[in-house]
């Protein structure tokens, strides 16, 4: 027989390079283990034709296993756990090279996608932008108008006012000139905030000071905090009508976060506005962050607040010192080091992403959660073929007979999508899936039927049940896949 680690004629031995087991020259493998019986050393070639033999395994089996689980649901888990097991291919190693498989083509498809050509399409229109912002735009535009006509003591019937409205809604304001609109009012509040830090600096006995080498450090610093005190509260006053931040439930973090943000950002500026009047008056004396930070807090905040605060203090650091470990950067803050705080900053570059790109963080997060889902699989199957157990208790198969089918079920799930990923890269259509989903359950259902051999009425509500059980399961995993997925 000819070897299967070999192209050329083997040179035999007497024992057995493996187990050590006394064999005949003439036999080609070891009675006991059933390793070649072959002296040489091993090759490349040899390597290498070992290896792919064993994992593709592609021969009558694999296409006899292949074929039978999609066009047969449940006659091949049904002969194989009946014992006609060398007919098809082990059932966890069929799942796991279908599954990296799955996941080398999606790997491929993904990185052919980046290479894809974007159109964008753009309008002037005030809705694409930002329809409320356009509103207000358009509002103020009526506003001026009116009170124009109205200095000028020009009578206006309804008519002319309808003429006038009707303009204004047919009115396209492009993109270029909303985002004017908004910046004069954003450079309008830092010039206000600039002024306001001018007439604080005004003070001359404020800088001696500062200038004084003869006030402590600490003295010095509790000067700025007063200073800083203030310009916390003027920045709130620009953002948001000196309203206080109100956060007390998680649904109320994205209007929570934006309110932070902006009186942080004009804080930001006045800060380092201060800091270039220090240097332009010879002062040195550099602001601590940490008093930065603590100006801003308030005791009374409740602890999500707290914690927006600090994640926004983080990642603004990051953003402006990304080469500062975090140890360095938390001391600087002034908060403490410990684990809760080091995982907080290392995630602020995250964050950033996040924030600035909300897209393109969106498609590395899938591309990350994708990643794992063979692993989570990995454990989830095992659990969930504890609930077929217990679904078919009173039937004679047992947790291992179970599992086999579990896989089955699951190779049959990867190898469709697969078919039906590729029928879309050739013909797109949202459709596909929809196919696919009817597809697969239909599937599900008939591999029951026939391996568990029940009457369609059971089935069916066994069905329900694992199906529900299943999308419970999978949220689970999803969310700790995804979680777990940001924590890398």
């Amino acid at each position: 027989m000819k070897s299967i680690t070999r192209f050329t004629k083997n040179i035999r031995g007497n024992k057995c390079l493996n187990c050590e087991n006394s064999i005949s020259e003439e036999d080609n493998f070891c009675s006991r283990c059933g390793q070649v019986n072959d002296l040489k050393k091993v090759s490349l070639k040899q390597y290498l034709s070992a290896y792919f033999d064993d994992f593709l395994s592609f021969d009558s089996r694999l296409l006899n296993t292949i074929v039978g689980l999609i066009f047969k649901p449940g006659f091949v888990t049904k002969n194989y756990v009946e014992g006609k097991r060398m007919s098809y291919v082990n059932p966890f190693k069929l799942y796991i090279q279908i599954t990296i498989l799955f996941f080398l083509l999606i790997g491929i498809f993904g990185t052919i996608d980046k290479f894809k050509p974007v159109t964008h399409n753009t309008t002037d229109i005030v809705p694409e932008l930002n329809a409320e912002k356009g509103r207000e735009v358009l509002d103020s535009i009526k506003s001026e108008t009116l009170k124009e006509l109205e200095e000028n003591n020009v009578q206006i019937d309804s008519s002319t006012l309808s003429i006038i409205e009707t303009q204004l809604e047919g009115f396209s304001i492009n993109k270029d000139s909303l985002q004017n609109q908004l910046e004069k009012q954003s450079n309008y509040n830092k010039l206000l905030i600039y002024a306001y830090v001018d007439s604080i600096s005004d003070n001359p006995e404020l800088l001696d000071d500062f200038k004084k080498d003869s006030n402590s450090s600490a003295k010095k610093d509790s000067l700025l905090i007063k200073i800083l005190q203030a310009i916390d509260q003027k920045a709130r006053a620009l953002t948001d009508d000196d309203k206080d931040v109100n956060v007390n439930a998680w649904s109320e973090v994205s209007d929570g976060w934006e309110e932070i943000s902006k009186k942080d950002n004009l804080k930001k500026k006045a800060v380092k506005h201060l800091d270039s009047i220090f240097k332009a008056k010879e002062i040195n004396y550099e602001i601590p962050l940490a008093l930065v930070r603590e100006s801003g807090e308030d005791p009374t905040n409740g602890k999500i607040v707290r914690v927006l605060n600090k994640v926004k203090s983080f990642m603004d650091f990051q953003k402006e010192e990304p080469d500062v470990d975090a140890p360095s950067a938390i001391e600087k803050l002034g908060y403490e080091k410990n684990y809760w705080n080091v995982f907080l900053y290392s995630k602020s570059t995250d964050w950033n992403d996040a924030v600035e790109d909300p897209e393109i963080f969106g498609a590395q997060m899938v591309d990350r959660v994708v990643s794992r889902i063979s692993i989570a699989l990995f454990f989830l199957l095992p659990i969930f073929t504890l609930m077929v157990t217990l679904l078919y208790i009173r039937k004679k198969f047992n947790y291992t007979e179970n599992l086999v089918f579990v896989f089955h079920v699951q190779t049959v799930f990867f190898l469709l999508l697969l078919i039906f990923l590729i029928a879309n890269r050739i013909v797109p259509s949202n459709a596909i899936y929809f196919i696919f989903v009817l597809t697969f359950m239909l599937y599900l259902y008939k591999a029951m039927r026939k391996f568990y051999g029940q009457g369609w009425f059971k089935t069916f509500i066994k069905y329900i049940i694992l199906n529900i059980s299943f999308v419970i399961l999978a949220i689970i995993g999803g969310v700790i896949v995804s979680f777990l997925a940001f924590l890398s």
